[in-house]
């Protein structure tokens, strides 16, 4: 029987912004053999950083769906550094 995750905002905004924190941390960026300079990918890396502590902001201050669209407005951009092989887990090294 599969698993029912909490369709409660708050609930869900706390693990994706967990689980996003983790998969982030576990992420290093590709800054060698790419078209793509260092410096645009520090700042979709900043904007990760900065999309992350809104979700956490707004979720302190009772905005669980604000909070909701910042995490995954993150987790969109480290999927697209991850597509375009700007960043891969540290494991795979």
């Amino acid at each position: 029987m599969m698993k029912r995750f909490s369709e409660d905002p708050k609930e869900r905004a706390e693990r994706y912004i967990t689980n996003l924190s983790k998969a982030f941390d576990n992420m290093i960026m590709n800054h060698e053999d790419t078209l793509v300079s260092t410096t645009n990918i520090s700042r979709v890396v900043d904007a990760i950083r900065r999309y992350t502590d809104d979700a956490r902001h707004y979720l302190v201050d009772s905005r669980p769906t604000t909070s909701l669209a910042s995490v995954a407005y993150a987790e969109g951009l480290l999927d697209a550094l991850k597509f375009l092989e700007l960043a891969k887990p540290k494991a795979e090294q």
